[in-house]
């Protein structure tokens, strides 16, 4: 049977169990779940509202409800459905959880933070809260209460690629360059070649003003990846820093192919190739 008359069968027979009960709570919540997986969001949503019109102090719905304005990218109403939700149900972990999610896209990572915090009240050995509460630490700039709770992450998920990834890269904000490196070499073992975690280490090696080491760390990061325009533009940076101006000249030019506009502006505006501005390769390049 396909997706789709799956779909429809399943949404028929609730459509016609409401012909007969057309204020069964049940079915219209049911009906707004197929109708969400199907991808029939804005169907869904009247679906709920019908469901919460004959059960209004059902939290399960105003959830649903807030997931699926979620998905359409209606995060305000999102969290007013959440918050509905919370205030029928205080301790479901997941309304706390994607609540927090939300939060987070609209840039309010205070109120995500908090949000995280009770999803882990309520589950304290949850990865996936601990983890995203570290995103919302990270994305606020709190990068050593991020840390911490990366190192929670960790404890819980000791080869977790991801976790060592961004504990990494909040110590490489905070100016921990050599620390940051440890980091991404824990995450280089679980993936020997990802590109992010080799462009990364490339820019912490940088930071410590090792450019001959970032560089082959940006070339390895260009061997998984080529056609990347970041780590083309970051050798560049160094090359030019060490006066290498063919490598710098042959790098900028890969990057300016793979992201025209983007990095012609970086290349007139960043002092790292102030060594190099006046050569006539550069100036041209400029030009193009």
């Amino acid at each position: 049977m396909s997706r789709l008359s799956a779909f429809d069968q399943v949404n028929g027979n609730h459509n016609k169990s409401l012909e007969c009960r057309p204020d069964d709570y049940r079915s219209w919540y049911r009906r707004g779940n197929a109708l969400r997986a199907g991808g029939h969001h804005h169907d869904a949503i009247a679906s709920y509202d019908k469901a919460i019109e004959c059960k209004s102090d059902d939290y399960r719905a105003w959830y649903q409800r807030g997931n699926t304005l979620d998905d359409l990218g209606f995060y305000e109403d999102a969290i007013a459905s959440y918050n509905q939700a919370l205030q029928l149900n205080a301790h479901d972990y997941w309304t706390w959880y994607w609540r927090g999610h939300t939060l987070r896209k609209l840039g309010r990572y205070e109120e995500a933070i908090v949000s995280y915090d009770k999803a882990i009240e309520l589950k304290p050995e949850d990865y996936w809260a601990w983890y995203n509460r570290a995103h919302a630490l990270r994305e606020g700039r709190r990068y050593e209460e991020a840390i911490a709770s990366y190192d929670r992450t960790l404890s819980l998920r000791p080869k977790d690629y991801w976790s060592w990834y961004w504990r990494g890269d909040s110590l490489r904000l905070m100016g921990s360059d050599a620390e940051a490196i440890s980091c991404y070499d824990k995450a280089l073992q679980i993936r020997p070649n990802d590109y992010w975690a080799l462009y990364r280490r490339g820019d912490a090696r940088r930071g410590m003003g090792r450019y001959e080491d970032a560089i082959a760390c940006y070339n390895k990061a260009i061997e998984m990846n080529p056609h990347k325009a970041d780590a083309w533009f970051s050798k560049a940076c160094c090359c030019a820093l060490l006066t290498k101006v063919n490598w710098a000249m042959e790098s900028l030019q890969r990057a300016i192919e793979l992201d025209r506009d983007k990095y012609l502006t970086l290349a007139a505006t960043s002092s790292y190739f102030d060594r190099i501005r006046g050569n006539q390769r550069f100036q041209q390049l400029l030009q193009e």
